[in-house]
């Protein structure tokens, strides 16, 4: 049978499976995540709040809805800090690292809203699934990324690949470890824009990861290689992650078990952290997983990892 060939900025073709012994890892910590460093990262918790909003004389029904929203904000950004903070257990990692939030209404970007109007004649009512936005800020300069990686400390995946060029002809191995157990999905942004789902596929349908564990991509169960050609260029590879099962995505197949998103790559990311927060337990200030902790609300942290290589001759 001949292997059929998709071009983009890596050429995709038919192989037998990629065997990668664990021995394959053992060189260093270096290829096992703990000093690598990514080219940009962005890092969030999402919640579900209720917001409200008392009637008055002195505002219209209009500004009391947008009064409700505001409050539901504030009370998104003021519930993931907590969340949190109720989960970062490390001692070294607050030591080394701060926490940066902003306070703005603005970093709390509204995933999905639902308006319940006027309840009890008395306030109005909204619903939403926020996600807030946070960094963290190393306290000194070449601060080491062990305390990141530890599972105590906020989730974190780790998304790179052995070298940052390859020539033509070179094969590529993307690699993946997160500090805690997520779910996850692994995208190449290539250089022409396509982004093609490298990780679940149609033949290794994995998107719950162990926390700890290295991965790669092509590995076992996969039926492509990852092979450099024409065009060359940049090509971002993107680990979206969470503690929660990901949001749903429609895709369209382009072979070899992959699959390919024909919008944006905002709209991507977007559905991706379609989440069921609800369907999670929350974490006591002890760190046990239970439900209906008074003071600790429900959420889901999520991650979004991004490691960037050149191709060429």
């Amino acid at each position: 049978m001949k292997r059929r060939k998709i071009f983009f900025a890596i050429l995709f073709i038919i192989a037998s499976s990629v065997l990668l012994s664990d021995t394959a890892f053992s060189k260093g910590k270096n290829e096992r995540g703990i000093d690598v460093v990514q080219d940009d990262e962005k890092r969030s918790c999402i919640q579900t709040v209720d917001g409200y909003a008392y009637l008055s004389e002195d505002m219209t029904l209009k500004a009391t809805r947008a009064a409700a929203f505001a409050n539901a904000k504030r009370q998104a950004l003021e519930s993931a800090q907590t969340y949190i903070s109720s989960k970062t257990k490390v001692e070294d990692f607050v030591a080394q690292y701060d926490m940066v939030w902003s306070e703005a209404e603005g970093a709390v970007t509204v995933l999905e809203q639902k308006d319940h109007g006027i309840v009890d004649n008395t306030r109005y009512h909204v619903w939403i699934k926020a996600e807030v936005i946070y960094s963290l800020k190393p306290k000194k300069k070449d601060v080491s990324q062990v305390h990141v990686m530890d599972k105590r400390a906020p989730l974190t995946v780790k998304v790179w690949t052995p070298k940052k060029h390859y020539k033509k002809g070179d094969s590529i191995q993307i690699l993946i470890q997160g500090n805690r157990d997520f779910y996850a999905r692994v995208v190449d942004i290539t250089s022409t824009g396509d982004i093609i789902q490298l990780l679940p596929n149609d033949f290794r349908k994995t998107n719950f990861f162990k926390g700890g564990q290295l991965y790669s991509i092509p590995d076992k169960g996969d039926r492509f290689d990852l092979k450099v050609s024409p065009p060359y260029g940049e090509d971002k590879i993107i680990a979206y992650a969470s503690e929660a099962p990901l949001g749903n995505v429609e895709l369209e197949p382009v072979g070899q078990g992959l699959n390919r998103y024909a919008g944006d790559v905002d709209s991507f990311a977007t559905m991706t952290r379609g989440i069921s927060v609800n369907s999670l337990s929350s974490i006591d200030k002890a760190g046990t997983v239970s439900t209906g902790v008074p003071g600790i609300p429900i959420g889901a942290e999520f991650y979004e990892g991004i490691w960037t290589l050149t191709t060429g001759e």
